[in-house]
């Protein structure tokens, strides 16, 4: 039954962190402020993409940073963040339309 197949993947232990910070692409993690995936996880994998070391300059511009962002979604849990697209569009949107910035 696939509700048992989903179950024993969820009890194995996985560990991802290796592998995402060797991605390079520009990365948007969205999660809701009430979803199974626990802020404090996702602030660890925004950080291990680069994410979080900018500075703010006088002109209110940020230093170059590594193209990760993160979206922590208020009120929002794991199944309803798609009805949050009144939040949820603008993000993307915005992540989408961002110039790329090429790996050094």
């Amino acid at each position: 039954m696939l509700a048992d197949k989903v179950g024993n993947l969820l009890r194995q232990d996985y560990d991802w962190s290796k592998s995402v910070a060797e991605m390079k692409m520009p990365t948007l993690i969205v999660i809701g402020d009430a979803d199974g995936v626990m802020p404090a996880h996702a602030v660890e994998m925004y950080e291990l993409l680069g994410g979080g070391t900018v500075s703010i300059l006088p002109d209110g511009s940020m230093t170059p940073h590594s193209g990760a962002q993160l979206a922590i979604l208020p009120n929002t849990t794991h199944f309803s963040i798609l009805d949050r697209a009144n939040l949820l569009l603008p993000i993307v949107t915005q992540f989408l339309d961002a110039p790329v910035q090429e790996a050094k």
